[in-house]
């Protein structure tokens, strides 16, 4: 059973988003991946959880938009991360030779 409240299950969401944030800025992805999945988690119990119509009030639509906004910055940050992380990859495969075998089995005929 859940004793926490509407407005407190979506803080703590509102809470781990922001974790979340700090760490990918940290590249400490085990700890983001961990975090993302208590927010998974969370994010079930508020759906279990009754909503007594917090989140059509003022200060549920608040935080709403607060969540969005951490979200999109969240999601921005992961992405460019993600590109720079795929690119240091193609960088090193390329100095590495690892992409030897990829073009050797190419076929060049058109």
């Amino acid at each position: 059973m859940i004793n926490k409240t509407a407005l407190e299950l979506w803080q703590d969401y509102l809470f781990l988003t922001k974790e979340m944030l700090k760490f990918l800025d940290r590249q400490d992805m085990e700890l983001f991946y961990e975090l993302m999945n208590q927010r998974e988690r969370l994010q079930a119990l508020i759906e279990e959880a009754p909503d007594d119509g917090y989140l059509s009030s003022p200060d549920g639509k608040k935080l709403q938009t607060q969540i969005l906004s951490e979200n999109q910055v969240l999601m921005n940050h992961f992405q460019g991360t993600h590109s720079k992380v795929k690119h240091h990859q193609q960088v090193a495969d390329a100095y590495s030779g690892g992409n030897q075998y990829s073009t050797a089995s190419r076929n060049w005929e058109r």
